[in-house]
């Protein structure tokens, strides 16, 4: 059904919007005939650009002053008509100065009118354009990021590309849920970390829309909650930024075809833009393919005293990402997969209205209002943990290895926004407030499955295991968690870039927030899959009794199945900034920058916290049941908010021939949220940290040499814990289970964070041979990382010992592999040949030395042996280092079309 709407809102689109062109191209026809003469259109009597050189979000600018004058030293005047007579051309006078005022498009900060000059910047702003980002051939944002700007890597989890977590100074934007974020993503003004976990899933962002890029470090007041290490801004484009038709067709390893096409118009008032993409692919791993469609539109009025756009985004997306994989079994089989399906399908509807007012030359006012809903189902084929207890109660289910985890969420987003901007000579000033309000329903069961030892594929139970056997999980799932939750942000910010001098600018502001997050929770306790049996004689026994089914009334309640809880929690922040910049040359700038950011836990952080009463109780084991991301759920302890404090100085000029930067950044968190493995696959808690600390240094160089083009950056990152904490986690070598009884390890500070290189380098050179053939060559080269789990890094191969400890074996498991991912350098190479200025054979390849290498790992449990058949004694697992390992050689070929509206006009 999905499918065919989108299909058919297309096709209407694209009738409607080839009807619309020609009937636009008309009017502007008319409208040119009309004219009056060019050289009295010069003159701007309000100060402004005529509409058509403006932009979706473009900010009341400093004014830019250009002199028109006609040229003494010319033979031939520019005003001077050559076959005019003697007398005629003795009558041309000279010009009066013409000073003509324009609105200017500078950085875009997250609400359209919002600006700030690059080169008042107390921060390193990095930025593309439409033209980069279509050039970079990317398949997606993550990808684009991690080839081009500075400070920037991927890790891939999921093993999808677009599931990968975006890493920038430390700091992660992540479609998993579980992954502790740190990165502010808006778009058009609209924040789209997701209420649910503050998760950005990127395949929601179609890259054929989209006219600018800015990822802007630190916290700016600009940008609300999460901005703890940075924000990355997007702007899409309108009928009037992007007046083209374009085409695109792609395709070739792994079976990706892809399809982009869109088409922007205007008649210099209305203005109407349209984006779709399809992608299908099988993917590079087994059982791994994925389907994204994208559709956009966007329709403009602009008039001489403001502008209004309203978009609409609808995405339907189904994506299989099979995860991390035993790193012995990668070096068999890198396509390998330890359990599958992993499949999420996504069913989005975003509408976006803003306007802006230009109450005066200085002063504009800028309002808008959103609403985004998204449905998200998901499966989860994974192994079943407590194997053996299930064989050891029923008899003749040997096959039931796997179990299902599936979940459905439903969020929605609502907001509105405003504020005013006053841009003088020597202030840039903005004032505004933000109300952000979020809805989320989470419903979670689980059921029995089957395992092939061949694909590792889970799948549904033989009928007899519930018929005969009685297991309810057989056929029915097992609800685990119902969640109700919803939050309310409600801000207000300002802030003032003052210019006392034209080479000295001050930039000073800050947010407010007020945060109110509930939560409704009904969760199980826990209880194991094979315990829900079914018996005909007495049906309304055991845990499926009717009565049975309800909250617990007090902690002795075990008659109840479900623990409910309710939450209400409130929190508050200010966060100021402070910055300036010194243009101490022409060709050498000087910046320094302090502010403060926020983020406040989420419902799913809320619900799957680390209770720490159970944690230093006396005598205990401990063995919490954790969450099993995103499918178990427990009541809900306390979290506090995360606070950041954040550094940045550095140098940056430019010359004829090359840009270049230098800069030093550091960002000191308190009560910092991560989320901690338990040793069983994708199991864990969230918990607060007493600090960790983000700090290095990042240089850039880009340069134009003739008909090359080069470009290179480095960053050194120590992302570390500054506090000392415990964790749990029974597959860390370093474990104290033989002494402790409990698998506690022990961080100290200095101990580096997970998933984040110490070294990474970027690389391109570009070469224009002639005016149809071009290449490029790329290389991002990353150093080794810790993986999730050692925490410590302290996790090292092992042997089993064989150790006691209360008359049991607390450690009689080999331990796999040395909890790190090794560096790794990888080339990837795009080339054009245009046919014509309309048309573009392009060929792309990634990983061009085919280079086996992973970005991600995690440390586990491995029921596998090493011809990949299931272990069917739970306690012989070995414990592993699982990687996400990186994609092979692979090639595309595609077919570029791009018609220029404005040669027609």
């Amino acid at each position: 059904m999905a499918t065919y709407i989108v299909k058919k809102y297309f096709i209407a689109g694209i009738v409607f919007y080839s009807a619309a062109s020609t009937t636009l191209l008309s009017f502007k026809a008319k409208a040119n005939e009309s004219a009056a003469d060019p050289i009295e259109n010069i003159v701007l009597e309000s100060g402004q650009s005529p509409p058509e050189n403006q932009t979706q979000g473009s900010q009341q600018p400093a004014k830019s002053e250009v002199k028109l004058e006609a040229s003494q030293d010319s033979s031939e005047p520019p005003n001077q008509i050559p076959d005019q007579s003697t007398d005629q051309q003795k009558d041309v006078s000279q010009l009066e100065d013409v000073i003509v005022t324009e609105r200017r498009l500078r950085i875009i900060t997250p609400l359209p009118g919002l600006a700030i000059d690059r080169g008042m910047s107390t921060t390193n702003i990095q930025s593309a354009s439409d033209k980069e980002l279509a050039e970079s051939k990317a398949l997606n944002v993550t990808e684009f990021l991690n080839s081009q700007m500075q400070s920037v890597s991927v890790t891939d989890y999921a093993g999808n590309p677009f599931q990968q977590d975006l890493n920038f100074r430390g700091f992660t934007a992540s479609p998993a849920i579980g992954t502790p974020q740190g990165i502010s993503v808006y778009m058009d003004g609209v924040r789209i970390n997701e209420p649910f976990g503050e998760i950005v899933n990127w395949g929601l962002i179609p890259m054929n829309a989209l006219a600018s890029l800015d990822l802007i470090p630190g916290t700016n007041p600009m940008f609300g909650l999460n901005t703890l290490g940075g924000a990355l801004a997007l702007r899409t484009k309108t009928g009037f930024s992007d007046e083209h038709t374009r085409a695109q067709v792609l395709g070739g390893s792994w079976g990706r075809l892809q399809t982009q096409i869109s088409n922007g118009i205007n008649n210099g008032t209305f203005g109407l833009f349209t984006a779709y993409n399809q992608l299908k692919e099988d993917g590079w791993r087994v059982n791994s393919p994925s389907n994204i469609r994208q559709l956009y539109n966007q329709l403009t009025l602009r008039l001489p005293f403001g502008e209004l756009n309203v978009s609409a985004l609808n995405i339907d997306n189904k994506l299989v990402g099979n995860g991390l994989l035993p790193y012995e079994t990668a070096d068999i089989n890198r396509e390998a997969v330890f359990t599958s399906p992993d499949e999420s399908r996504n069913d989005m509807s975003h509408y976006n209205v803003n306007a802006q007012a230009y109450l005066s030359d200085a002063i504009s006012l800028t309002g808008m209002a959103y609403s985004r809903k998204i449905d998200q189902s998901a499966v989860n084929g994974d192994i079943y943990d407590t194997y053996n207890a299930l064989q050891g109660r029923v008899a003749g289910v040997e096959y039931i290895k796997g179990v299902f985890n599936l979940s459905d969420l439903k969020q929605s987003s609502e907001g509105l926004a405003l504020q005013m901007m006053l841009d003088s000579n020597k202030h840039q000033m903005v004032l505004g407030a933000t109300l952000d309000s979020n809805k989320i329903h989470f419903l979670q069961g689980q059921k029995f499955g089957e395992i092939n030892d061949i694909s590792h594929v889970v799948t549904p139970v033989r009928d007899e295991a519930y018929s005969i056997e009685g297991l309810y999980a057989a056929k029915f799932p097992v609800t685990r968690n119902d969640l109700n939750g919803q939050s309310t942000t409600k801000s207000i910010f300002f802030t003032d870039t003052w210019s006392p001098l034209d080479d000295l600018h001050i930039t000073f502001g800050a947010r407010y927030n007020w945060t109110n997050v509930t939560n409704n929770l009904t969760s199980d306790r826990g209880i194991d899959l094979y315990q829900f049996a079914v018996d005909p004689s007495q049906p309304n026994r055991g845990l499926l009794d009717p009565l049975r089914q309800r909250c617990a009334l007090n902690s002795a309640d075990f008659r109840a199945r479900f623990i409910c809880s309710e939450g209400d929690y409130n929190y508050q922040s200010f966060n100021p900034a402070l910055g300036i910049t010194w243009q101490a040359k022409q060709d050498l700038a000087v910046y320094a920058n302090v502010s403060r950011g926020a983020r406040t836990p989420t419902v799913i952080e809320l619900g799957c916290a680390n209770d720490k009463t159970k944690d230093n109780s006396l005598g205990s084991t401990n063995y919490q049941y954790g969450c099993s991301i995103p499918t178990a759920l427990s009541s809900d302890p306390y979290l506090e908010q995360v606070r950041s404090t954040a550094f940045e100085a550095g140098f940056r000029g430019a010359t004829d021939i090359l840009q270049w930067n230098v800069g030093w950044f550091r960002t000191d968190l308190t009560n910092d949220i991560l989320f901690v493995p338990l040793g069983r696959k994708n199991r864990g808690l969230f918990d607060n940290f007493g600090g960790t600390r983000r700090e290095g240094l990042e240089m850039g160089l880009d340069g134009t040499l003739g008909k090359n083009k080069l470009h290179l950056s480095y960053t050194f990152l120590e992302a570390t814990f500054e506090s000392a904490a415990r964790t749990i986690n029974e597959s860390n070598s370093s474990n104290t289970a033989p002494i402790t009884l409990q698998a506690y390890n022990q961080i100290e500070p200095g101990d580096s964070l997970p998933g984040l290189p110490n070294h990474i380098i970027q690389a391109g050179w570009s070469h224009q041979f002639n005016d149809k053939f071009d290449f490029t060559i790329n290389m991002v080269a990353h150093s080794s990382a810790f993986v999730r789990g050692n925490e410590n890094n302290d996790h090292q191969p092992r042997a089993a010992s064989n150790a006691t400890g209360g008359g049991f074996n607390r450690d009689p498991n080999d331990y796999i592999g040395g909890g790190k991912t090794a560096g790794y350098i990888v080339f990837n190479l795009r080339a054009n040949y245009k046919f014509n200025k309309s048309i573009t054979l392009f060929a792309k390849v990634d990983n061009l030395f085919n280079k086996k290498y992973a970005t991600a790992g995690d440390l586990g449990r491995n029921s596998f042996d090493s011809a990949g058949n299931f272990i069917t004694d739970s306690d012989a697992w070995n414990k592993t280092t699982f990687i996400g390992p990186g994609a092979p050689l692979a090639a595309w070929v595609g077919l570029d079309v791009d018609l220029d509206w404005t040669e027609f006009k």
